[in-house]
């Protein structure tokens, strides 16, 4: 299989976004697989606005150009994909990974690696282009990262440490490469865009014998733990107004890859869009 993604990459000293520099270079986005990654964001975002705290080569962050030929209403599966691998190639280095929706991955509940996925049109195309951002937090120990982060991430050093019972102090943390990760997610990428295809295999008898959508979203749901876990539901005009929200609990996921959740009321509700609250000890 010959390499797309990734083949060409292009390496920024320090960027605000690397999101935001593929969006405002739009000839840019005419290439599918195209890799732009900084050593430094200056002002990293994350969904629904929110600021990406970047340390100078203690993160790896970086922006993917995807051309998936999908209508925009199916394309939020590809944040899932995302997350499916960054959770297999940290598989390699230690355990205890989950996935949360829509964009998080979490190491023993703290949070690890945060995913941005957004779109763009670009002219002579005819479905959206995909910008997918990766921040990976994979240097340095808690103390390297702000007193309010601390207690909710975590660092692929700290976790190797953790796994090969080192101490978790910076002289201690094994060497993570940026490089060697990066080539790692790359090669995951282009590997899971193949398993997954969207594109179903269909006999005779139009009988589906290789649905990768149907693959992706039973991965992602055994590795976020999902099903009958309690939830809060948000929207983004509940967040605004700190309503409660919906409770209920994960019963599935749709085709476009948003959550199916039970109310005590016995509803059937899609969560689409907005924040989803994990009650914990409930699961």
């Amino acid at each position: 299989m010959a390499k797309i993604i990734g083949k060409k990459i292009i390496r920024l000293e320090q960027v605000d976004s690397t999101n935001s520099y593929l969006k405002n270079r739009k000839q840019l986005l005419q290439q599918h697989g195209l890799v732009v990654i900084t050593k430094k964001q200056t002002a990293g975002r994350g969904r629904a606005g929110r600021k990406f705290l970047s340390l100078p080569e203690k993160n790896l962050t970086f922006s993917i150009v995807l051309h998936p030929n999908l209508p925009l209403a199916e394309v939020q599966i590809f944040a899932l994909l995302a997350g499916i691998v960054v959770a297999r190639v940290l598989d390699n280095y230690f355990s205890n990974i989950r996935l949360k929706w829509p964009n998080d991955v979490l190491v023993r509940e703290r949070k690890i690696c945060g995913i941005l996925l957004e779109t763009d049109v670009i002219p002579e195309h005819n479905f959206p282009v995909l910008i997918l951002g990766i921040g990976l937090n994979t240097k340095g120990g808690l103390i390297d990262y702000p007193d309010e982060l601390q207690s909710i991430i975590t660092t692929m050093e700290l976790e190797s440490a953790s796994s090969s019972k080192l101490t978790n102090t910076p002289g201690n943390l094994p060497l993570i490469d940026n490089e060697t990760v990066l080539q790692q997610l790359l090669t995951e990428l282009e590997q899971s865009l193949e398993d997954f295809s969207f594109c179903p295999s269909v006999t005779h008898n139009n009988e589906v014998i290789n649905d990768g959508r149907a693959a992706l979203l039973k991965e992602w749901l055994q590795r976020a733990d999902a099903i009958g876990r309690k939830v809060r539901s948000l929207n983004k005009k509940e967040e605004q107004k700190k309503h409660p929200g919906t409770v209920g609990i994960i019963e599935g996921m749709s085709r476009e890859g948003f959550l199916l959740i039970r109310t005590a009321n016995g509803h059937l509700i899609t969560h689409v869009t907005g924040d989803i609250l994990e009650i914990k000890g409930d699961k």
